[in-house]
């Protein structure tokens, strides 16, 4: 991407197929990716423009994007200005339209699909939210998770994401699973209810980051600020008060960059913090509040530590993921935050769960979630949603072995080795 290294995963839209690298996206519902004309806005028809953007080559030539004449499922709907992002300063257009769409070996042939004009979305995205999309009173769509649930593909409206870890020495590759998730990523997870205002549906509290080994040493960067923030891998970065920036300005000696909005360091600066290795320390609760129920994430530097390039920035320039927030709407925890912690959630149950990503053992262990299990824990009176969960986790691994129904994705980032999506199994072979 143009704003770090991500781990990446494959979708097929159209006939015949064009195949995009696309960025899990918590707060969307559909596969959004590239227009091909933007690239001869932005970079002149360049071959390295559409690579950059997930656009893997189309008919033995190097893709500009999603080229939506050249498929002949594409069913136009018309040209709309985006949601997702707006609240963050990003925009654009959005051409609609319906396609046929193919994860690893399924294919649904009649989905929403946007192809949309905006370098605020470098990389296409894949909506994991199960709200459906309505044009009109006529024209509706259903989200991407929700399709593959109605077609038999998954069993429930339940998914589990960590972004992969690419500074670690083992290069830890992104996990998605849809249909349940991968316990042996998740450590002590904090369960929050599903914000019932679905633009903000994964909101936590965040109630403290302590910072250790910094240029002012040890430090809380929260003081009296409540934050209650969505978390929104659609974005790269955390959005604080401007009070919070300030503190990390400070402490890891930043510099604001003001006609990007950006906290950018020098190389001196960059070089100084990686011999300090500062951590940071989330504490996760549900609510603003400190007290209650919560977890802990520790982020080493090495996870902030980004570089952006164009059309962000001229050239690639280090840069720090934080972002004021101009008012309490525009708090939210991004993609960087993910990529050392895991979240499980689950739409139907109306609850989701956070919690420090495990490194120790890598060995997928799938737990499907299903609406068999669900009724079965619902006869069960005076249980807590946290017993409830590892009654099902019980009840699923004595059945893994007979039946697996869930979608085990992961892949290593696009510039080292691509991994392809895989059914019920990592598959180790490069694509």
């Amino acid at each position: 991407g143009n704003d770090g290294s991500w781990s990446t995963f494959q979708v097929r839209v159209g006939t015949p197929p064009q195949t995009f690298e696309v960025l899990p996206a918590t707060q969307a519902q559909n596969v959004w990716l590239p227009i091909s004309d933007e690239c001869t806005r932005l970079q002149g028809g360049s071959d390295s423009c559409g690579d950059s953007r997930g656009a893997t080559p189309f008919q033995q030539s190097p893709s500009p994007g999603f080229e939506t004449n050249m498929s002949s499922s594409w069913n136009a709907i018309g040209l709309y200005e985006l949601g997702l992002g707006r609240n963050h300063g990003i925009t654009g257009n959005g051409f609609h339209g319906f396609d046929r769409v193919g994860l690893d070996n399924f294919t649904i042939h009649h989905l929403a699909v946007i192809a949309y004009a905006s370098p605020g979305f470098w990389i296409g995205q894949m909506g994991l939210s199960p709200l459906p999309l309505n044009f009109s009173e006529t024209i509706s769509s259903p989200s991407l998770i929700s399709a593959l649930k109605e077609e038999g593909h998954i069993p429930s409206l339940t998914y589990g994401y960590q972004a992969g870890a690419v500074y670690r020495e083992t290069k830890v590759p992104a996990s998605l699973v849809l249909g349940g998730y991968d316990v042996s990523r998740s450590s002590e997870p904090l369960t929050i209810d599903i914000n019932t205002d679905t633009s903000r549906a994964l909101t936590v509290g965040l109630q403290d980051i302590v910072v250790t080994n910094t240029l002012e040493g040890t430090l809380s960067m929260i003081e009296n600020e409540r934050i209650l923030a969505p978390i929104d891998s659609s974005i790269p970065e955390i959005w604080l008060p401007k009070s919070v920036c300030d503190r990390f300005e400070s402490a890891f000696g930043l510099e604001y960059h003001d006609r990007t909005g950006r906290y950018v360091l020098t190389d001196s600066a960059r070089d100084r913090l990686r011999e300090l290795d500062p951590t940071l320390t989330f504490t996760i609760g549900t609510n603003a509040v400190t007290g209650g129920n919560t977890t802990i994430v520790q982020i080493p530097y090495a996870a902030f530590d980004l570089q952006a390039g164009y059309p962000i920035f001229a050239n690639a320039t280090n840069y720090f993921p934080i972002r004021r927030a101009d008012n309490e709407s525009q708090y939210a925890i991004g993609r960087a935050f993910l990529q050392e912690a895991y979240i499980g959630v689950d739409f139907e149950s109306g609850i989701f769960n956070v919690s420090a990503a495990k490194w120790d053992n890598l060995e997928p262990n799938i737990i499907t979630i299903s609406k068999k299990d669900r009724d079965v824990e619902a006869a069960r009176e005076g249980l807590s949603g946290g017993a409830i969960a590892g009654i099902v986790i019980g009840c699923v691994t004595a059945m893994l072995l007979c039946i697996l129904c869930t979608w085990f994705f992961v892949l290593k980032p696009r510039r080292r080795r691509r991994q392809n999506m895989t059914l019920d199994e990592v598959d180790e072979k490069v694509a």
